[in-house]
């Protein structure tokens, strides 16, 4: 692919991950606005039958193998995204309660 994939991980300002964030924790929506319905948000949500810790275009809490990417005290649903240059997003909607963390990755693997 030329040193270009969709694999580093989701970005954009602040304000719209916050936003994106807060769709996911609402089960869809932002105030009046309807983005995904229910049955969306648990395919995005749900862990897939090839591998527990992947759903549609998101990470999912799935088993163990994930407490070092979301944390011990994470609940079973939460979800996410990574990224390969050090990008993480975590929300937990049992706890109704999301995370950001950018960090970059540097080394000669990260370098173009």
């Amino acid at each position: 692919m030329g040193r270009v994939s969709g694999h580093a991980g989701l970005l954009s300002n602040t304000s719209d991950m916050a936003v994106l964030m807060q769709v996911m924790l609402n089960g869809g929506g932002y105030g009046k606005v309807k983005l995904f319905d229910k049955q969306t948000i648990k395919g995005f949500t749900e862990s897939s039958a090839e591998d527990a810790t992947f759903g549609l275009g998101w990470r999912v809490n799935g088993n163990a193998s994930m407490t070092p990417t979301f944390g011990v005290l994470a609940s079973k649903e939460t979800h996410g995204h990574t990224g390969w240059k050090g990008t993480l997003t975590a929300i937990d909607p049992v706890s109704h309660m999301a995370i950001r963390s950018e960090k970059r990755r540097v080394g000669k693997e990260c370098r173009s």
